[in-house]
């Protein structure tokens, strides 16, 4: 019986399917809700967080853009661009003013000022103020041109820190990444333009912000513009032309759009196997958008702790569940399968097991019955069985016993013969032959090697040589991995006595007789026997097949023969091959007539494993 089916392999995956699927079912659930709840949690959290920094942020630009208002609460700021860089003092109260803006903003890294007044630009920077006339200011992109309808005041995202067309104070000064306020300078109330000023700013307060709002080990954090170039970046440096990775750049555009021109849109969205978390800032010049990214591995960590910890008390339970099962089912099946054992030892042949089960319960009750059971059987079939065995044995001493007369018969006229034409040393040398085969025919074995079979068959041959002279030619063609091979003694003789009964005597010219033998698969071998005999009759041939066809398809010795005078070797043969058969491996005889004329027999052995 295969092991996929008894009781204890059922047993044990019912009991795993009854335990596994809820305890799945409790892990799955427990983990999706603790999932969400962590989710609801963090984005909550982290709104409120990222909602103040972005007003702390909002505050710091608002400071910068108030300190830049100094070129106007200074009345002598505007009528001093217009002197220099003719008036010395009007050039130190310029210097002043910046160094007011400065000092009142903690994150300057430097200043640039450019009067279109007077074409002269001045960069305030450590250690010391630089000033030279230009007709332009560094850049008409970033200060426009008289006419532009750009606004007052904007910020430049992040970049790297330059000089503004001056000569680097030392070679040595590495560029640094800076935001910069750009403020244009009117005559007010009037719309001319009298300058320009921009304020370079480190990152420095944009970073302590920013350090509050999440774990470096394992988040990140982003401050945007409106075109999504990164101007602040947590863990790493901002080379200024980074941008937010495409796909959460599409969904941050999506939440601007939806809320029209407040910027002040915030939410939360999950790309990339991690979950965003944004607030813009709201600033009218500065359209920033502060970006927490939350991977899910930290997200969820809590909730992955936890399944991992209801996963080691699933996995005890199943343990503790295929202990109790397989102890449950030793103490059912362990005495069903002492009961199989004594069912195949009976099976086997061994029909007096004494069967003992001391269990008390159903069990134990069917093992008693059964040993009463075989009890009777073996009262009843032992005496049919012997008595069938010792049938057989009688039977198959008869059938070889009808070998002998016709053989000796032949065997002692030929000697006869040469007896008197006074060939003593011949005569001798048939004797002794004879004598072999008469050894050999009377020996106990009821099987034989084909090696001794195949001996025995030249003797044979060798007699009837004697017989035929030079009228017989004789061939002998065995396979040597045929030799060991065993079968029922005294085979192949009646089988080559067929053909000097109907066909040695009466064939014309010269008689020939060819018997070989060959392995045709691992298991089984073949032995054919060919003469140049008269053909038999149809009608007789037919009737020796129907008769095989029968033993073949019936237990054999149970077909009846039509006429028991004919073909009595061939019958003795498949008889004799019948009772010394497996009933599995049973042997197979064939006849046939060959073209133009002669018998062919083929005869297939099983050969053991």
């Amino acid at each position: 019986m295969s092991k996929y089916y008894s009781i204890r392999t059922k047993l044990i995956a019912f009991m795993l399917i009854a335990t596994t699927l809820p305890l799945l079912a409790s892990i799955s659930m427990t983990f999706i809700q603790t999932k969400t709840a962590l989710r609801e949690q963090a984005v909550a959290e982290n709104k409120r967080l990222i909602y103040q920094a972005s007003t702390n942020l909002n505050n710091y630009v608002d400071n910068v853009a108030r300190a830049s208002l100094a070129v106007y609460s200074d009345p002598n700021f505007l009528r001093n661009l217009a002197k220099i860089p003719g008036d010395y003092r009007a050039v130190a109260e310029v210097y002043t003013t910046l160094q007011t803006i400065r000092s009142a903003v903690p994150d300057v890294f430097q200043l640039y000022l450019h009067s279109f007044a007077a074409n002269q630009s001045t960069l305030i920077m450590s250690p010391f103020p630089k000033r030279e006339e230009r007709k332009q200011a560094y850049s008409d992109t970033l200060h426009g041109k008289p006419g532009d309808e750009s606004p007052d005041i904007w910020v430049e995202s992040a970049h790297m820190s330059h000089t503004y067309g001056f000569k680097a104070a030392s070679a040595d000064d590495p560029a640094r990444t800076v935001i910069t306020l750009h403020r244009v300078i009117k005559d007010v109330p009037s719309t001319e333009r009298l300058g320009v000023l921009a304020i370079d700013l480190n990152m420095d307060t944009i970073a302590a912000i920013c350090s509050r709002l999440y774990d470096p080990e394992k988040e990140q954090i982003y401050v945007v513009d409106g075109q999504n170039q990164i101007i602040y970046q947590g863990r790493s440096e901002v080379s200024g032309t980074d941008q937010l990775r495409q796909e959460a750049s599409r969904e941050l555009d999506a939440a601007r759009t939806g809320t029209g021109t407040s910027r002040t849109a915030a939410g939360h969205f999950e790309q990339e196997h991690s979950m965003y978390v944004y607030q813009q800032m709201g600033s009218t010049f500065a359209d920033w958008t502060i970006i927490k990214q939350i991977p899910n591995e930290t997200l969820y960590a809590r909730a992955t702790t936890l399944t991992w910890n209801n996963a080691m008390i699933a996995i005890a339970a199943l343990l503790l569940v295929i202990v109790a099962t397989l102890f449950i089912s030793i103490r059912i099946t362990g005495p069903l399968k002492q009961l199989m054992r004594y069912m195949n030892q009976i099976q086997a042949g061994r029909l007096h097991v004494d069967i003992r089960l001391k269990s008390r319960d159903e069990i134990g009750v069917l093992a008693r019955h059964f040993r009463d059971m075989m009890d009777t059987v073996n009262n009843l079939i032992l005496r049919e069985y012997r008595l069938e065995i010792a049938n057989k044995t009688n039977q198959l001493k008869a059938l070889q016993a009808q070998i002998h007369p016709h053989f000796l018969y032949n065997t002692l006229q030929s000697i006869g013969t040469l007896a008197l034409q006074h060939q003593g040393q011949r005569v001798y040398v048939l004797l002794s032959s004879l004598s072999k085969m008469l050894r050999y025919s009377m020996r106990d074995q009821t099987r034989v090697t084909l090696r001794e079979e195949a001996e025995h068959a030249r003797l044979f041959l060798e007699l009837q040589q004697e017989r035929f002279g030079d009228r017989l030619e004789v061939q002998l063609d065995f396979a040597e991995d045929t030799l060991r091979t065993e079968l029922p003694r005294m085979t192949l003789q009646p089988l080559i006595e067929n053909y000097f009964k109907h066909g040695a005597d009466v064939q014309p010219g010269k008689g020939f007789i060819r018997i070989s033998s060959r392995r045709t698969s691992d298991h089984w071998i073949e032995i054919q026997l060919e003469n140049n005999g008269p053909p038999i009759p149809e009608e007789k041939l037919s009737e020796i097949q129907e008769w095989l066809r029968l033993v073949h398809t019936s237990s054999g010795l149970a077909a009846q023969d039509s006429d028991p005078s004919e073909s009595i070797g061939l019958r003795n043969v498949m008889r004799r091959l019948q009772l010394n058969s497996p009933p599995e491996h049973t042997a197979m005889l064939e006849i046939s007539n060959l073209e133009p004329n002669g018998v062919m027999i083929k005869l297939n052995i099983y050969a053991g494993e």
